[in-house]
Order: C-alpha cells, then structure tokens, then sequence
C-alpha cells in the first residue's frame, strides 16, 4: 500500500528553461509545488566516450558488443548508445536504473530528455519500459512493460533533446527499474544514435 504525504507548499515556482541542443542538468521543468523522489544526469564517473559507468546503474549488451557511453559536450554528460561502425549485425543495448521505491509516494511521474542522430529507420529504434521482476542479469526474462514517451523520430533535429512530457508511473507499485532500450546494427540504415539525459521521477 502506498503511504500518502502532505508536501508544504512552495512560495515560488520553478522557472521553466527552454532547452537548446545540449542541455544543462538544472535545464528541467518541474511542476511547482511537487518534490523529486529520483533523478539522474549521468554526470558521476562521467568520462567522455568512455563506457558509462554510472553507480548502481546497469550497462547491458543484450546482442552484439555495444554498450552505452557517457558523451560530454559542453560540459553536460549524457548517455548515448550508437551502432556506428559496430561490427555486429543487430545491437540490442540496454540501460537499467537502480530499484526504485513505489510505495512512498502518490501520482509518480517520470521525465527525461532524448535525443538522436542520423536515426533514418523506425528499425533503429528507442523503447522506454518498466518492470519489478528483473533479477540485475537476464534482461529478457523480466517482464517490461512499454511506456509512451514522446521520444525523438526520424524526422527530429540531430542532437535536440526533446522532452518527454510527463510519463504517469502512478499504477505501478513495489520497487521497480527503469530501462532505455536502443535496437540498432552495422547496416548504416541502422547505425544511429540516441541520448539519454535528466531523468527525473517526480511526485
């Protein structure tokens, strides 16, 4: 059972920041009056185009031999997974939070930032999902469950981050994990890039 909370009233409300290309970790919209429960800008043990390793985070190659990278431009680290000049014929990479707690809150709601470059097919594809039975190894004997984001397409601007507006994670209850799922492979029709920035579940 979820424990109800009274949160205080706020005397100001967050000023809302229009994002440019890259953003800046603080560059995020939360509804006033609300408090964050979890968040995450990849930016600790952040080293540019070096594997990411990003505490109690999991970094999962599914098929092929990609995993996620932590990318830094402009001082903003980010995660990003790309099949460019990868040697595989399909990459499946996942990126997986840490466990979340559901039970303390009401009217959980998840926000982050996607991006993507030179992504010319719906087959090179990003899937957001949640689950509370995976056991940290065998991502596919967990039970995910897809949500929907508004996520970046084929048509959007390379490297813009685009808000996901707000993801309702209010009917999911116990601990759960989040995963980024990129579907990709060396044919270049498949060899794009996406990224991952400013997660925030907020309540």
């Amino acid at each position: 059972m979820k424990i109800y909370t009274i949160k205080s009233v706020l005397l100001s409300a967050v000023v809302v920041t229009v994002f440019s290309n890259c953003t800046n970790d603080d560059d995020f919209e939360i509804h006033p009056y609300r408090d964050v429960i979890f968040s995450e800008d990849f930016s600790k043990n952040a080293v540019d185009n070096q594997l990411l390793i990003t505490p109690d985070w999991l970094n999962i190659a599914q098929i092929g031999s990609v995993r996620w990278k932590t990318q830094i431009y402009q001082g903003n680290a980010y995660a990003e997974f790309t099949s460019y000049q990868s040697q595989d014929v399909t990459n499946i990479g996942w990126l997986i939070s840490p466990e979340i707690d559901m039970d303390q809150h009401e009217n959980e709601i998840l926000q982050f930032q996607t991006a993507q470059s030179f992504v010319s097919s719906a087959a090179n594809s990003l899937q957001v999902m949640v689950c509370n039975d995976f056991d940290g190894v065998n991502v596919e004997n967990a039970t995910w469950i897809l949500l929907n984001p508004i996520l970046p397409t084929t048509t959007s601007a390379y490297y813009e981050f685009i808000k996901s507006g707000e993801v309702d994670l209010s009917a999911f209850t116990g601990k759960i994990r989040l995963g980024f799922k990129v579907k990709g492979g060396k044919d270049t029709a498949i060899d794009g890039t996406y990224q991952v920035d400013n997660i925030r579940i907020i309540y």
